[in-house]
């Protein structure tokens, strides 16, 4: 049998689990990380929960760099 990967999550699944770790109703494609309050432990966390849930390898320091939470998200679904 052959095993398929899992399908990459789609933008709004991540802001989705961004929002929940971070403890807020809601973010945007358009949210900075940093001004939503987002820290370095929770970075890890996003990171490790995409890495668990849907096989994404996503770095914190892909969340850090980027300018948005949309950018983030981008370029793990793409």
């Amino acid at each position: 049998m052959t095993q398929h990967a899992p399908p990459a999550p789609t933008t709004a699944v991540v802001l989705e689990i961004i929002a929940g770790i971070l403890d807020v109703p809601q973010v945007t494609p358009d949210d900075n990380f940093y001004d939503v309050g987002g820290s370095s432990l929770q970075a890890m966390r996003i990171c490790a929960r995409l890495n668990k849930d849907w096989g994404v390898h996503a770095a914190p320091d892909a969340l850090f760099e980027s300018d948005t939470l949309g950018d983030f998200a981008a370029a793990l679904v793409a």
